[in-house]
Formats: C-alpha cells, sequence, structure tokens
C-alpha cells in the first residue's frame, strides 16, 4: 500500500511539472507591450511570450486591457 501512495505522489508531482506556466495579471501588464508592438507589426509573437497569450485565453480582463492597448497604438499611427 505505501508504494501505491508513492506511485501516486510521483504521478502528481509529474502532472504538476508539465502544466504550463501561468502568469498572474500583475506579470501580464509588465509583458504585454512587446506582445502588442508583435501584433500591430504583423510579426510572429516570440514564443518567449506565448505564456502571456495563455494567460489571455483564461483572463477575460486582460483580454480587454489588450484591446484598448491595440486601439490606442492604432490612433497613434
Amino acid at each position: 500500500m505505501n508504494s501505491d501512495l508513492e506511485k501516486y505522489r510521483q504521478l502528481a508531482r509529474s502532472l504538476l511539472a508539465a502544466r504550463p506556466v501561468e502568469i498572474t495579471c500583475d506579470e501580464w501588464l509588465e509583458q504585454v507591450g512587446q506582445y502588442a508592438e508583435s501584433l500591430l507589426a504583423g510579426r510572429p509573437v516570440p514564443d518567449c511570450l506565448d505564456h502571456v497569450a495563455r494567460h489571455l485565453e483564461t483572463c477575460a480582463e486582460c483580454a480587454e486591457e489588450l484591446d484598448a492597448i491595440l486601439a490606442a497604438l492604432r490612433d497613434e499611427e
């Protein structure tokens, strides 16, 4: 029985290690500028910003903020 418990613990550790990096809204805000610049320039978003895109999929508030940022930057052009 003890070995079953250890197997479950190891499985749990593996699952947690395989989760993608999740960031907070504050961390997203620190990196959204580079993300927005790539979108506006029509360039692919760098792989190093994948976590920013994933955050947008789960956070409606930041998605709205990005829309506002993009609109403001387009008006400046």
